[in-house]
């Protein structure tokens, strides 16, 4: 008889330890499920696909259109750089709450080390650094391609409302700015004119073509390029004032890195020549000195591009 309740308890206890041990291997999985992260893919700059982790929390941005970008989807960001001249459309950053993590061009490391972020976003400027970067945290570069813009400004949107779940708020800023995009394009076309890009930099100028930075003017905008032959340089194609008697475009339109950078004389006082004077885009008024802070630091924004695109459109007769 004692054998026998024996053999019953064993058994009992068994089923027990069994029963015991599924319970705790179904709260495990569950733990682990709810514990699971959630990645995207995205395009980076140079057109190779990055895996993220999504609706990262602590976020430090180096390229100033992405930070215009984030702003407009109201997503927070932790830190950006501040030395130097930060453009008035992100003035909110100017905050205490916001850290400086240095300048476009000299990254603080030990800045962006402390914040200790779940993600950084760069953009053509630090992208030599990019290995430092990435030994403090996932890092991607998601500057804009001038030469391409509006494909490229389209893509970089989209990935970053996917990224945090703002896919309605950016799908809607994006069909605001390609719609303008398309008035404006229409009416330069219809019109004919043709333009010509050039930066003004300490005494100096510097001729871009649709290659460049400054593309979307011609690509996207709808002017035609005078000058077939403008050599590709991340610079410009440096020219003298003489260049204008040959090659007539409708109009020119100059970025004044001096006036960001507070070095040489202003962009104006440059072009206001004998020579320059000389020349039809001169006398007809259609020199245009585009808002520099915007077309030289903070191109591939949502406001900045809206400006950019308005301040074209402006400037047409």
């Amino acid at each position: 008889m004692n054998k026998k309740i024996a053999t019953i308890m064993s058994i009992l206890l068994i089923a027990i330890i069994g029963v015991f041990s599924i319970g705790m291997k179904k709260e495990k999985n569950t733990k682990t499920e709810g514990d699971s992260t959630t990645t995207i893919t995205v395009t980076d700059s140079n057109g190779e696909s990055v895996e993220l982790t999504k609706n990262p929390k602590k976020v430090v941005v180096f390229d100033y259109g992405v930070a215009d970008i984030l702003k407009n989807l109201d997503v927070e960001i932790a830190g950006l750089p501040k030395n130097g001249v930060l453009p008035e459309i992100l003035s909110v950053y100017k905050d205490d709450k916001y850290a400086n993590v240095g300048s476009l061009k000299e990254t603080d490391f030990e800045a962006v080390q402390a914040l200790k972020p779940d993600l950084i976003i760069i953009g053509g400027r630090q992208a030599g650094d990019i290995d430092s970067f990435e030994e403090i945290a996932p890092t991607v570069q998601l500057s804009v391609n001038g030469e391409d813009y509006m494909n490229s400004f389209s893509t970089v949107v989209t990935d970053l409302g996917n990224l945090f779940d703002k896919q309605e708020e950016a799908k809607k800023d994006l069909e605001e700015i390609k719609t303008k995009v398309a008035d404006v394009n229409k009416k330069i076309t219809e019109k004919g004119l043709s333009a010509s890009v050039v930066m003004a930099n300490e005494g100096s100028i510097s001729l871009f073509s649709q290659a460049s930075r400054y593309g979307m003017i011609y690509s996207d905008l709808g002017f035609a390029q005078v000058d077939k032959n403008i050599e590709e340089s991340t610079h410009g194609q440096q020219i003298t004032f003489e260049y204008f008697l040959k090659n007539k475009s409708d109009y020119l339109f100059v970025v004044d890195r001096g006036s960001v950078t507070g070095v040489g004389e202003g962009a104006k006082t440059l072009f206001d020549n004998e020579i320059m004077n000389k020349t039809d885009v001169a006398k007809n008024n259609n020199i245009i000195y585009l808002n520099s802070v915007i077309w030289y630091t903070m191109t591939g924004g949502i406001e900045s591009t809206n400006q950019m695109i308005d301040e074209i459109a402006n400037s047409i007769k």
